[in-house]
């Protein structure tokens, strides 16, 4: 059972009580006083001030310790120096007090005596009932029931959302980062209470339609996919990750390893929950916008209404760009559009409103081709572009605005969204928001990203169904058993343990002298593959390590000669203990079929173009084990360069179903076994019938 339980969260976002020590008799600008913020704005908690100095503070009476108070507060508010919070977290295990709230900063954001002394205070509430929020945060910010622990006076904006952030600004600024905000916790270090435990509480919360995320880390990835998935299909789940690391890559021993970085992990784990992953904050305010203004979006086909033609244009890109789609309205609505306007002037999308604003006014005519549009089968939605200089005349502009709601409110399954350019284009959308209907947008950018984001939730998030993933057919666990238990490193077994799983491969032989070397390429056949075998030599093409199509015995021979001297040069302390020899297969797509192990996420399986390809293209994908056949499918079409799996200039198009058995066998592969470390099959090469791993890296822990 979790210990961050539902009484924590109810006391913690709004408690009763309180305590707050180090609480200060200093007021007035500058003073940063929580307890003086408290007063003033009438928050009605019994409030508790502890300080070693004063018998009063503000007019309450004051306790020298936590365990001097009479009573079992909701939540503590820490705010003494690093030193001294040890105690004040050991009085609250003592007095039973379920949640402490840390403000105090120089724990693990500082130096490593922050960090052991960040280590203490977990030791302290190790086995009781006492939670740490913090240490180095403001704590929470809750608009629905008033209450907040903030030490900086900032305005609460209520709103139908949540935020679980690691920095006190994103709650001081939700007006700005997410429109508004209803519940707010900063984690700050995050010591104990994480994302994980506060998710589940925010899920369940019917105030709380859309919960967003910043985040500098993400600790137990495999858990928080497994929370966030459950909650995704019910409502939406924004992330903003930053803090991108490739530290943990630079030492990994496989291509898998070396080119999953923490983003492309993070990414992947986002992907498998049904997070909506946001690149910037502006995206982040504009998704909660339309995520919770807009009750739906059924289709990709929108309408544009613009009185400039450059504006249309510009709008259209924007819209190709996001993945929307230029809708294509019906014959009969363009011929009412049409009456509007001159003769030699062509209806179409986007629509020239300019000629029938001279005709019509400005909101009349723009007002009128908006219903219009939303009327026709053909349209999903709209993009509206608002003119917003003070010259176009504010009445006309309210009117429009105005007229854009009604509209709206009559077809409310079809969002427009707005455009406003111009100097008074934040006047213009605030006024356009105040119904609550529609909202406004400064860039085509942006309103078109909130419309694809909120296309995206409804149609490949929302009531997203849990997943079963069948096992693939003639797996043999008992081999692959073997093979592990017998060897200490891994060389022409690799493929073994492939076949085991029902990957295809070019079976390879060892060969250590020169002797045997003829008699085995006429056992397997001409033409051959040679490659260098030894465990020192990763990428074997780099020092002349392989040698393709050999056709004869001759050049077997002096292939090896050359292939022996050279990587001996090359690699001096490696040791060679002879060559591989198999069957060489041309033709074909060559991919990289790959996996590797990140800590709190488990196995992360990798696919890309492969050969030679593989690190110069930097062209890959990721998810989390298990991997279903979707998912897998979706891996491929990730790729900058997926057309080539549909045949190009004349080549038939890859078999992908074979292609997404294999990856969906790597990733069984690695949740069976969890001493794989690492695993590379490049090339695993394939065409529209047949696909074949050429040669495969497994690395063990």
């Amino acid at each position: 059972m979790p210990k961050f339980t539902k009484a924590h969260f109810d006391q913690l976002i709004n408690p009763r009580s309180i305590v707050i020590a180090g609480a200060s008799d200093k007021t007035g600008p500058g003073s940063y006083n929580l307890m003086e913020n408290l007063l003033k704005e009438g928050i009605e908690k019994t409030i508790y001030p502890v300080n070693i100095r004063s018998d009063e503070v503000l007019g309450h009476k004051a306790y020298k310790r936590i365990r001097d108070i009479p009573e079992v507060v909701d939540l503590a508010i820490v705010m003494v120096p690093r030193e001294a919070v040890a105690e004040a977290v050991s009085d609250c295990v003592e007095k039973g007090i379920k949640n402490v709230l840390i403000v105090s900063q120089g724990f693990a954001d500082a130096d490593q005596a922050g960090h052991d002394m960040q280590d203490a205070l977990l030791n302290i509430v190790e086995g009781t009932n006492t939670c740490l929020i913090g240490p180095n945060t403001i704590g929470v910010a809750n608009s629905f029931d008033y209450f907040h622990t903030s030490f900086q006076k900032f305005d609460l904006y209520p709103r139908a959302n949540a935020l679980i952030c690691q920095s006190g600004m994103f709650v001081l600024a939700s007006a700005d980062f997410t429109d508004g905000l209803g519940i707010g916790i900063d984690i700050g270090n995050g010591a104990e209470v994480s994302f994980n435990d506060l998710l589940p509480h925010l899920g369940k919360d019917d105030r709380v339609d859309i919960i967003n995320l910043h985040m500098e880390g993400l600790a137990d990835g495999a858990d928080f996919v497994e929370i966030a998935s459950k909650i995704t299909p019910e409502k939406p789940v924004l992330a903003y990750k930053v803090g991108k690391s490739e530290e943990g890559a630079k030492a990994a021993a496989s291509h898998s390893g070396a080119l999953a970085s923490e983003g492309h992990v993070v990414e992947a784990a986002f992907e498998k929950a049904g997070v909506m992953r946001v690149d910037d904050l502006e995206e982040m305010t504009d998704l909660n916008k339309a995520l919770l203004t807009y009750p739906e979006m059924k289709g990709k086909r929108i309408a544009i209404i613009s009185i400039s033609g450059g504006g249309g244009i510009t709008m259209v890109d924007a819209l190709g760009d996001c993945g929307l789609e230029i809708a294509t309205p019906s014959q009969a609505v363009l011929d009412k559009i049409q009456d509007f306007n001159p003769p030699w002037l062509e209806i179409s999308n986007p629509v020239d409103s300019w000629m029938a604003v001279l005709q019509k006014g400005l909101a009349g005519a723009n007002v009128e081709i908006l219903r219009l549009l939303l009327a026709d089968d053909q349209i999903d939605g709209a993009v509206v572009l608002l003119n917003a200089y003070r010259t176009t005349g504010y009445e006309s502009l309210a009117e429009w605005v105005e007229g854009i709601a009604e509209a709206q409110q009559d077809f409310q399954d079809k969002p427009v969204a707005l455009w406003a350019f111009g100097k008074n284009q934040h006047e213009v959308i605030e006024k356009a928001e105040e119904s609550g209907m529609v909202a406004g947008f400064s860039s085509p950018k942006r309103a078109t990203q909130a419309l694809a984001g909120l296309y995206r939730y409804h149609h490949e998030i929302k009531n997203r169904k849990p997943e079963k993933i069948p096992e693939p057919a003639g797996i043999e666990r008992s081999a692959v058993k073997k093979i592990l238990g017998g060897v200490g490193a891994l060389g022409t077994e690799t493929l073994e343990i492939l076949e085991a799983y029902g990957v295809r491969t070019a079976r390879a032989q060892l060969v250590t002298d020169r002797q045997e070397l003829v008699k085995v390429a006429e056992d397997i056949g001409y033409p051959l593959v040679m490659k260098i075998a030894s465990d020192q030599i990763l990428h074997k093409t780099d020092v002349g390590g392989v040698k393709l199509n050999i056709q004869n015995g001759d050049e077997l021979l002096s292939s090896y000669v050359e292939m022996i001297s050279t990587t001996s040069a090359a690699v001096p302390d490696a040791v060679i203990e002879g060559v591989h020899l198999q069957s060489f297969v041309s033709g074909g797509v060559e991919t990289i079929i790959g996996a590797t192990r990140h800590e709190g996420f488990g196995p992360v399986i990798m696919f890309g173009l492969g050969g030679v390809l593989t690190e110069i293209l930097d062209d890959v994908s990721f998810a989390l084990a298990p991997v279903s056949k979707p998912e897998a499918l979706a891996m491929l079409g990730k790729l900058k360069a997926s057309a080539i799996f549909d045949g190009v200039r004349g080549a038939e198009p890859i078999d992908k179903e074979l292609l997404a058995d294999v990856i969906m066998r790597v990733s069984k592969l690695m949740e069976d076994f969890p001493e794989i470390s690492e695993l590379d099959i490049n090339p695993f090469t394939l065409d529209a019938h047949n696909g074949i791993a050429l040669d495969a890296r497994v690395i063990l822990q």
